[in-house]
């Protein structure tokens, strides 16, 4: 059976910018950790904030607080080897 997992990013400009987001979502109680931006965005610093889709709209209200240059929001399904990444419009409303 092949490998599954799903869950969503944020992908920076700015390595510091990603550091402190990341801290920053952790200390307003959202599980998430830094990864290494996927090879299929290839944009930015190469460093990513990760964590669950459930968290996503909490992620986009602190983004919007904090306004820091980002690449995008990211919904990435990996299925065995295959990688879908949708990007996320974090202008709308959830």
């Amino acid at each position: 059976m092949p490998y599954n997992e799903t869950f969503d990013i944020v992908a920076f400009r700015s390595r510091s910018h990603a550091l402190k987001f990341c801290q920053t979502l952790n200390q307003e109680g959202c599980a998430a950790r830094i990864i290494s931006t996927p090879k299929e965005i290839a944009l930015g610093c190469g460093l990513s904030v990760r964590f669950e889709p459930y968290v996503t709209p909490r992620a986009i209200e602190i983004y919007k607080r904090f306004n820091l240059p980002i690449i995008g929001f990211y919904h990435i399904e990996r299925m065995g080897s295959i990688t879908n990444i949708k990007r996320i419009h974090h202008e709308s409303t959830f």
